[in-house]
């Protein structure tokens, strides 16, 4: 389940870097559940900046490396590897969940 560590990592970071204003403190909830044999369920909860990865537009991967501009492959990979994806906002807390499927 790398992909899983890969994911984890992702999107932690981009809420560590983007999702609250600079040396401000900021609390960021991480919950996994098993909804069925094989099938891990991990949500993530912030109250920063409202953000939607659903709505990011994929990267260029065609572009060289020169030529892409940063950021955008966190959001590519999750679209990619993750089996479920949703957004809400709500209360004020950005709730991003992805589940995914053991491959046997």
């Amino acid at each position: 389940m790398d992909e899983v560590d890969l994911l984890v990592e992702e999107i932690f970071m981009n809420i560590a870097r983007h999702s609250y204003p600079e040396d401000a403190p900021g609390v960021v909830s991480v919950m996994y559940s098993v909804s069925g044999p094989g099938e891990l369920v991990v949500e993530f909860s912030d109250q920063g900046v409202e953000f939607n990865p659903l709505t990011v537009d994929p990267p260029d991967l065609t572009l060289d490396l020169a030529a892409r501009s940063v950021g955008g492959l966190g959001v590519f990979l999750l679209k990619e590897f993750a089996d479920s994806l949703s957004y809400r906002r709500e209360h004020g807390w950005n709730r991003l969940t992805f589940g995914v499927s053991a491959k046997l």
